[in-house]
């Protein structure tokens, strides 16, 4: 696994975004009140997607869990899929990024959802 210490020593390190815009553009979600269930439905979408964005010059492959949490599920009637949703996102996303030897990250997803109770927090 690369170091990401020793890769900042070189340089700037890219860490691609916009699965939400282009799984949206290829007709596989709605952006707006949506969740990330196109990691559940279409894995292999979003692990294309990854491959993608490190052929583009990606040295970090991002899990697509953007918008999966416990509440944003919730107003859609969805909340029994956060966990499966989220582990799915991590395992395609650490496939991906074992194969072609490029960093992990997670995705920490909207903060929003705790703003009333971290006063320091700005939305």
């Amino acid at each position: 696994m690369p170091d990401l210490s020793a890769m900042l020593e070189r340089g700037p390190v890219v860490c691609a975004e916009g699965y939400l815009f282009e799984c949206e553009r290829r007709g596989y979600l709605q952006a707006g009140a949506f969740v990330p269930e196109v990691v559940l439905d279409h894995p292999d979408v979003v692990e294309e997607l990854h491959r993608e964005f490190v052929h583009a010059g990606s040295d970090v492959v991002e899990a697509f869990t953007y918008y999966g949490h416990r509440q944003k599920l919730r107003v859609v009637g969805k909340e029994d899929i956060l966990e499966p949703l989220n582990r799915q996102a991590l395992s395609v996303a650490a496939g991906v990024a074992r194969q072609t030897g490029t960093l992990l990250a997670g995705n920490v997803c909207n903060a929003s959802p705790a703003a009333d109770r971290v006063p320091h927090l700005v939305v």
